[in-house]
């Protein structure tokens, strides 16, 4: 017998706290159901145990593996979906274009033939390219000045 299993039967073994009791009576007043109080003091006391065991890490990992599966599956499963549909469309649009395009094409036109350089007309030597001119600076305005109001006190000259 291991020492993990001698504590876990050792801790079986108690009694039953007032916590186990409480819990049980709550348990009961909730869902309507008889609890076994040696089963909630059991589910209580070694809940902790359980989780950390070797058997619940595997199953939780085996879960873990399972659903990153189906997850995969699942994505693969939309994208062949899609690409599907994709494939449906462009087979739409080609017929709906195929229906719009002529069905013969009109012969290629001949290319008309390139002047010589005896027979093109001359072409005048380009100029060589002007500075862009600057823009014409603005005319600098003589200063402002406050003229003085006329006093309205002053009176004009009388005759």
């Amino acid at each position: 017998m291991s020492n993990a299993a001698k504590t876990l039967a050792d801790r079986a073994a108690t009694e039953p706290t007032d916590l186990h009791k409480n819990f049980a009576a709550w348990l009961k007043e909730q869902t309507g159901v008889d609890v076994d109080l040696k089963t909630v003091q059991l589910a209580c006391s070694m809940r902790h145990d359980f989780q950390r065991s070797e058997e619940n890490q595997s199953h939780l990992k085996d879960r873990k593996a399972a659903a990153a599966k189906k997850k995969a599956d699942e994505a693969k499963a939309r994208k062949a979906k899609l690409e599907a549909q994709l494939a449906k469309i462009q087979a739409d649009l080609a017929k709906e274009t195929a229906a719009v395009e002529p069905a013969e094409k009109p012969a290629a036109r001949k290319a008309p033939a390139k002047k010589t350089a005896a027979k093109a007309a001359p072409v005048a030597a380009a100029e060589p390219a002007k500075a862009p001119e600057a823009p014409a600076q603005p005319k600098a305005r003589a200063p402002r000045t406050r003229r003085a109001a006329a006093s309205k006190t002053a009176t004009p000259a009388s005759k």
